[in-house]
């Protein structure tokens, strides 16, 4: 089903006509890091906020909290620890969580990702809340890893989360149907509580169409975090690869160096690749549409892991095309050769090609970028989202749990 049409439940007029009273008292928002749900989940805070009489974020400070509370939440400092898998400190957050849960008394609890998710449903064995929502954006480097330690704690994260979805007051949200099947598959089956979502929404009038930019040399531009799981190390070999063939391109990176994730890849090993090939690093990065407005193609190399990257959706709505590996989240929304181009994961010589085809094509950039903004507008951006969530929401509240019922609702 397409977000254009929000409503989940054909026929029900709470998600066609949504009310503006207050559903419940207060809801619990467990996000990892304040910068994450300020580049992600503004839209989010804004519907909960009209759900709820009171929202609070239980997040991460990285001297961000400010900027939450002035969307009208109020804000719980918690430090996830999201790059550790020790079990003794696991238990440790776990029960500061549970304390948290339990002084909060939210009507629901709203995990967003994995590591919210394991401590929180963790934290729901000793602390009771009505109902939960299970908002899952990617498997993260767990779902890719092959380390043993990882794979075993995978295991365990989907025994946990299978208990938690099959709960008759929970609710799962997704951003691709690879997940969802993987989720069923491992035995995390919502039955009918459930909802695909267009990502986290890009507000299309904040993220225009923009013209080709005149560059003598056309420019590639990765946007996100500098870690192994997003590709950065293949598109440094790939780069250096058609530099050596004699290849007219320029490489800008855009993102930091996360070192709280365990496959961060070191600024200085960076910034040394940076000065031999001559790519750039510009680091964090606060006005995106400036990268788009000075870039001609995106391109993203991810080794999996991803629910649906909005770097994705930014570059797009921007009208710029699209290289990213077929993986689970970047295939949802792209299609071979329509918004750009698809490549096998872990294949440099598949991204060296891609990129050089975009590069030397000034004609098909312009046309995969017209239809990957096309492709945002029919179920991708803010609104869709927005729409999507309250009816979720007010559908939850509305019906009984026995009588509740979901469907997909994106652009397929």
């Amino acid at each position: 089903m397409n977000l254009a049409d929000p409503s989940p439940f054909p026929g029900s007029p709470i998600a066609t006509h949504p009310s503006t009273a207050r559903l419940c008292g207060k809801i619990a928002l467990l996000v990892a890091e304040d910068w994450f749900v300020l580049s992600h989940f503004r839209p989010l805070i804004a519907v909960l906020s009209e759900i709820a009489q009171s929202v609070v974020v239980v997040t991460h400070s990285t001297g961000r909290m400010g900027e939450i509370e002035a969307l009208g939440a109020s804000v719980v400092d918690f430090d996830f620890r999201r790059g550790s898998v020790n079990p003794a400190l696991t238990g440790q957050l776990v029960w500061t969580l549970s304390h948290i849960i339990r002084r909060e008394r939210p009507d629901v609890i709203h995990l967003v990702a994995m590591k919210p998710i394991i401590l929180g449903g963790l934290a729901l064995k000793l602390a009771s809340v009505p109902r939960v929502v299970v908002h899952f954006t990617g498997q993260g480097l767990v779902g890719i890893a092959s380390n043993p330690i990882l794979r075993l704690y995978r295991s365990r994260m989907m025994r946990l989360l299978a208990s938690l979805i099959r709960k008759p007051a929970s609710y799962l949200l997704v951003e691709n149907t690879d997940d969802l099947a993987m989720l069923r598959k491992r035995g995390a089956d919502p039955g009918s509580r459930f909802a695909i979502l267009g990502g986290a929404g890009v507000d299309p009038d904040a993220f225009p169409p923009l013209p080709p930019p005149d560059n003598p040399v056309p420019v590639a531009a990765f946007v996100g975090r500098m870690i192994r799981s997003k590709g950065v190390d293949l598109l440094m070999h790939a780069y250096s690869k058609l530099l050596a063939k004699g290849a007219h391109l320029q490489l800008e990176l855009y993102g930091k160096s996360d070192a709280g994730n365990r496959e961060a890849i070191p600024a200085a090993a960076i910034g040394s690749w940076c000065q031999q090939s001559g790519a750039r690093w510009h680091g964090q990065v606060s006005d995106v549409v400036e990268v788009w407005r000075g870039a001609d193609f995106f391109v993203l190399p991810s080794r999996g892991g991803e629910g649906l990257p909005r770097a994705l959706l930014e570059a797009a709505a921007c009208a710029r095309p699209l290289i990213v590996t077929d993986v689970p989240g970047n295939r949802h929304f792209v299609r071979d050769g329509v918004e750009g181009v698809l490549i096998p994961p872990n294949d440099v010589s598949a991204l060296a090609a891609a990129m050089q085809l975009l590069a030397s094509d000034t004609a098909l950039r312009v046309r995969m970028g017209e239809a990957a903004r096309r492709r945002l507008l029919d179920g991708y951006t803010e609104a869709h989202v927005k729409q999507a969530l309250q009816a979720i929401y007010r559908t939850m509240f509305r019906l009984p749990a026995a009588q509740r019922s979901g469907h997909a609702a994106t652009q397929g």
